[in-house]
């Protein structure tokens, strides 16, 4: 029981996925409805911010070296990096690669990890604020730069229109909601629960994107994913994550930042959200594998590297 009670959602996540795929028939007409997916996408994104306490971050913003130096590894060095290496999955897993790379950072989990490994979770959550807020011009950007002849020009505008409006609308109103004392305490307190409520939206989404992905396949029955396409991908988003992960914490150490600095640099600027590349991919007609299998690898690396940055510091006098 206590296994299911910590590992509820990627059990979920991946029992939700299977349903999707084999069950797409039935539900193609729910996952035709776009105001449903971004209804969704939005009240998940609002849900996930009004807990963040951003407010407390005029330390970050004062000495910004640190959220800048994660918010260049995850918007910039991570899309390098795939960049060559996309091309190996194949070309059915290959540009969800390359949509995972260009998601912003994650709203709990880095902030989450960087305090539970004796970081600064004021960067990490700054890290967060800089990479989803510019997530409707960045995101396009790098994705119509690698992959600009599979999309439409009309579709990747319409997209981030969608990613503006739909996720980064949601996050501003969620702090402005804070501004209300009775309410940021209340979301405050009631973080697990908005937590819950959000992951609940995060599932809801991969369970559409595994339709649309399932009614993809039943039309074009050439396009099967090997064995070997999924190991590969497997492999670059590893490598990249960990990669970037220790570079972060060693760049941000030669140039002379403090450890709980160089950790926060390490999870905020390795780490992918899933609900917006979830949400990009769906309405691009991407493969939704390569976001989802990120995040559950990062969640899964990431907690023993935070146990081993701990162990460290506890270690030391």
């Amino acid at each position: 029981m206590q296994f299911i009670q910590k590992h509820w959602f990627l059990a979920s996540l991946l029992l939700l996925m299977a349903m999707g795929f084999q069950l797409a028939r039935p539900f193609e007409s729910l996952a035709e409805i776009e105001w449903l997916k971004w209804s969704v996408v939005s009240v998940t994104m609002f849900l996930m911010a009004w807990p963040l306490e951003f407010g407390k971050l005029q330390q970050s913003l004062s000495r910004p070296l640190a959220p800048l130096l994660g918010t260049a590894f995850n918007l910039i060095l991570i899309p390098l990096f795939v960049w060559p290496l996309a091309a190996l999955a194949g070309t059915e897993l290959g540009p969800g690669i390359i949509i995972t790379a260009a998601t912003p950072s994650t709203l709990a989990s880095a902030a989450v990890l960087t305090r539970y490994a004796g970081g600064d979770d004021g960067v990490a959550v700054m890290v967060t604020i800089l990479t989803n807020a510019t997530c409707f011009f960045v995101m396009p950007f790098w994705i119509f730069l690698q992959t600009g002849d599979q999309i439409e020009s009309a579709q990747l505008v319409g997209t981030i229109y969608k990613l503006f409006f739909y996720v980064v609308v949601p996050i501003a109103l969620a702090q402005l909601a804070r501004r209300h004392r009775p309410s940021a305490v209340w979301a405050t307190h009631a973080k697990p629960l908005l937590s819950k409520l959000a992951l609940i939206g995060v599932l809801v989404m991969v369970f559409l994107g595994a339709v649309k992905m399932g009614l993809r396949f039943d039309n074009q029955a050439d396009l099967p994913i090997s064995i070997r396409a999924l190991l590969t991908t497997a492999i670059i988003l590893v490598s990249v994550h960990v990669t970037v992960f220790w570079l972060g914490i060693f760049i941000a150490k030669i140039i002379g930042l403090p450890r709980p600095k160089q950790i926060a640099v390490g999870f905020s600027g390795s780490q992918k959200t899933l609900m917006i590349g979830l949400s990009t991919a769906v309405n691009l007609g991407f493969n939704i594998i390569p976001i989802v299998m990120y995040h559950s690898l990062q969640l899964i690396v990431d907690a023993v590297f935070a146990e081993r940055l701990k162990g460290e510091e506890s270690a030391s006098p």
